[in-house]
């Protein structure tokens, strides 16, 4: 057994090497929670070649590089304690030989911070690949994107009917397609992250030698979204205009559990959208708070901070300037589609899966439906005939205990495994100001509300919604709240994209600010400066 495969089996990654450095950023918010050993050992392979094939396709990797290393730290991501972490070290090493960045730039968009002992290393001995390979790659993919994810809409609509009537060989043979299909999606999705990043760094650069610095966040607002899609249906389901139906069949893949596996989606219980359907019908068609209204303002913000932009810009400057503009909003809109994509393969995935785990209780394998999350993929695959009830309690009982634990934001070697809350720091009372990364601009007051799960919360118009990290599943508290403050997360996190596109304050990367700001506080968020008052 590989250092790679146990990994797998412990959901834990055994005697991470001391020099190597990984962070929850990022990766916590594709995938949150703690994964299943069905989760993980179903997606870690696919996302590790993901990875490389974008890097390949870009130049930067040859076909060599393209495997799942057998030791852990060659990875560029892994699990400790069950949770997802991603390599940064990996993530710079890529970044130094990429033209048009830095390690220090792609850490400090991917992840919300950068190191200061690092010191970033360019060179240049892949610059003749990348140039050959990347323009190329560069050009096409926008297109490619958006077949793929057109197609993996109607995809998923013409696979979930027939699921219901597959034994446990059409589950199987389903899976293998899901699988193929995650690892392409994520391979394009990947690249598009990274070179969408790359342009956001060229944007703030392009807005601070115009002595517009912090501009970038009006600059990267309005873009369009599949977020903005699901608000835009929100909003109509609750005045009638669609029905749940069409409203699942567009965004059924979302809800609080879709980024594991074992999770439940929309399309399985609507309950949390349905409970807020009259907060919505609450809000009039030409309301500024209707989300129509709200896309449009952001366009208008952004039409406005590109004007500013281009008339500080010297003028031979001014058409490079604006066409930079135009292909970051495009990537920005594809990054968005690409973690739909992903997901609209994991509804595939988690359907096929609860079929598979109803075929097993019948054979007296497992004793529910949903154990079977607790058996690795490939124990599947090869064949289950025996009583798994032990294993499976074992499992489910550590994934329950690791639920209320937490990893450190990033750490070098074996992390510091803490209880949910421990460490960070004493909770802020009156005048305290917590910090973070400015992610949408506008100051806004109002009582904060500290949420573990959106199912669970009542939220009233104009609360701050204050959280470890969001997903495509917030988006409907996202309609409600004042302003948004996440733990984790960077410029082009979900959260701080979502936030903008509806014209939302938001302070993301605080580490600590969902464990330290108390329920009900009054707050002060100011999205300009990046920082959290308690004012009451």
């Amino acid at each position: 057994m590989t250092a790679t495969d146990e990994m797998i089996d412990l959901l834990d990654t055994p005697a991470p090497r001391a020099d190597t450095t990984w962070t929850t950023g990022n990766v916590a918010e594709a995938f949150p929670g703690v994964f299943t050993a069905f989760g993980l050992s179903f997606v870690f392979g696919p996302m590790e070649l993901a990875f490389r094939r974008m890097f390949r396709d870009l130049g930067v990797y040859t076909d060599a590089d393209v495997h799942v290393p057998t030791q852990v730290d060659d990875c560029f991501w892994s699990v400790f304690a069950g949770r997802g972490a991603g390599n940064i070290d990996k993530f710079r090493e890529i970044a130094d030989v990429m033209p048009g960045t830095s390690a220090s730039a792609v850490e400090q968009q991917l992840f919300g911070f950068v190191r200061p002992e690092t010191v970033d290393a360019n060179v240049r001995n892949r610059y003749p690949a990348i140039i050959a390979r990347a323009p190329r790659w560069l050009i096409g993919v926008p297109k490619r994107h958006d077949a793929m994810f057109a197609e993996l809409r109607r995809w998923r609509l013409e696979q979930l009917p027939r699921i219901a009537n597959l034994d446990e060989t059409g589950c199987l043979a389903l899976l293998d397609d899901v699988r193929q299909r995650f690892e392409d999606v994520m391979s394009i999705h990947m690249g598009v992250a990274m070179i969408s990043s790359s342009f956001a760094d060229k944007v703030a650069e392009a807005a601070k030698a115009a002595g517009h610095e912090g501009l970038e966040g009006q600059l990267l607002s309005g873009v369009g979204s599949d977020e903005n899609e699901v608000a835009h249906d929100l909003w109509a389901l609750a005045h009638g205009e669609i029905t749940m139906t069409e409203f699942s069949d567009r965004h059924g893949y979302h809800g609080p559990g879709e980024g594991q596996l074992a999770g439940s989606v929309w399309r399985e219980n609507p309950a949390p959208i349905l409970a807020r359907l009259d907060d919505y019908r609450a809000i009039a068609p030409g309301s500024p708070r209707s989300p129509k209204v709200r896309s449009a303002a952001q366009v208008a913000v952004r039409d406005q901070a590109i004007a500013s932009l281009l008339a500080a810009t010297p003028r031979l400057k001014r058409r490079p300037t604006a066409f930079l503009l135009k292909v970051t909003s495009r990537f920005l809109a594809l990054r968005e589609q690409g973690k739909a994509g992903y997901l609209l393969t994991f509804d595939v995935a988690r359907a096929a899966t609860r079929r598979l785990g109803e075929l097993l209780v019948e054979r007296d394998v497992i004793a529910a439906r949903d154990d079977v999350f607790h058996l690795r993929h490939d124990q599947l695959v090869a064949g289950v005939h025996t009583d798994q009830r032990d294993l499976v309690a074992r499992r489910a009982a550590e994934h329950d205990a690791r639920q209320g634990l937490r990893l450190p934001h990033a750490w070098s070697g074996v992390p510091e495994v803490v209880k949910a809350g421990d460490g960070a720091g004493a909770a802020t009372v009156l005048g305290d100001v917590v910090t973070g990364v400015a992610a949408s601009g506008g100051v806004v007051e109002g009582r904060a509300r500290v949420v573990r799960d959106p199912n669970e919360v009542e939220l009233d118009d104009g609360d701050i919604l204050v959280c470890e990290t969001t997903d495509p599943s917030w988006v409907s508290l996202f309609l409600v709240a004042g302003g948004v403050v996440t733990d984790h997360g960077g410029l082009l996190s979900h959260g701080p994209i979502v936030a903008r596109e509806l014209g939302i304050p938001c302070v993301c990367g605080t580490e600590t600010g969902s464990h330290r700001i108390q329920d009900g506080q009054l707050l002060r968020l100011d999205g300009d400066a990046g920082t959290v008052e308690v004012i009451g």
